[in-house]
């Protein structure tokens, strides 16, 4: 069942080097369903976060790294909690003093686990509550990040969607500033993703890359996307 489940995995990781700079896991604990999406001023965040489906989600961003995400991944396999898992990839081999972790699990849904290394770029920080996670790091301000929890709680609140709960998030944290090296662009990258417990591959999967500096926001264009998404998908 394990091998399934990392083969599972495999399938919903992203890229071997990925920049970030705001994050969001949520899991939903009535669907099981587990949602990352991410906004950087960085040519690509796609790769900074994966799924296993029906298990839990890790994201591992700034100086994003391949080893540790993969290590994290199998340890959600073998359902360690989040705490066991930051905790290990505390280990130097893993540079985390250049790393933002953040790990949120089923079975400890109310435990979800966030390290922010003291190398990383200000602002930065994270916010977490049951199922739920928030990381950023060279952020335009402090407020971005309770910003983007007080989007995705209120969705939660609504009901929404999970996609549309992560959107929101998501230009949430743009409209409080997003990546300070962007400017008024905000972004130049972005990613959505979602898994059901079933998944083989991501129920959702857009993403936005290679905008170019003084560009469109990748944010709005993620938007954009979602929404021909939707229109295709209204069941969901």
């Amino acid at each position: 069942m394990k091998k399934y489940v990392l083969f599972a995995v495999l399938l919903l990781c992203g890229l071997s080097k990925a920049f970030a700079t705001w994050s969001i896991i949520v899991i939903d604990p009535e669907t099981k369903a587990i949602g990352i999406a991410g906004a950087s001023c960085t040519p690509n965040c796609y790769g900074i976060g994966s799924i296993v489906p029906g298990m839990g989600a890790i994201i591992v961003q700034a100086m994003s790294n391949s080893a540790a995400r993969k290590a994290g991944m199998e340890m959600i396999v073998a359902e360690a909690s989040p705490e066991t898992i930051v905790r290990a990839l505390r280990d130097p081999q893993y540079d985390p003093e250049r790393q933002q972790y953040a790990v949120v699990t089923i079975k400890f849904l109310q435990q979800p686990a966030t390290y922010t290394g003291d190398s990383t770029h200000p602002f930065n920080g994270t916010l977490t509550a049951p199922g739920v996670s928030v990381q950023g790091n060279t952020l335009a301000n402090e407020e971005a990040l309770r910003q983007i929890m007080n989007a995705l709680i209120k969705g939660q609140v609504a009901k929404l969607s999970l996609p549309e709960i992560l959107m929101i998030a998501l230009e949430a944290g743009g409209l409080a500033g997003g990546d300070k090296r962007c400017g008024d662009q905000r972004a130049t990258s972005a990613f959505l993703m979602v898994a059901m417990p079933d998944d083989k591959r991501p129920s959702v999967n857009l993403s936005i890359f290679n905008q170019p500096k003084g560009g469109q926001n990748a944010v709005t264009m993620l938007r954009a996307k979602l929404e021909r998404w939707k229109s295709k998908h209204p069941q969901l």
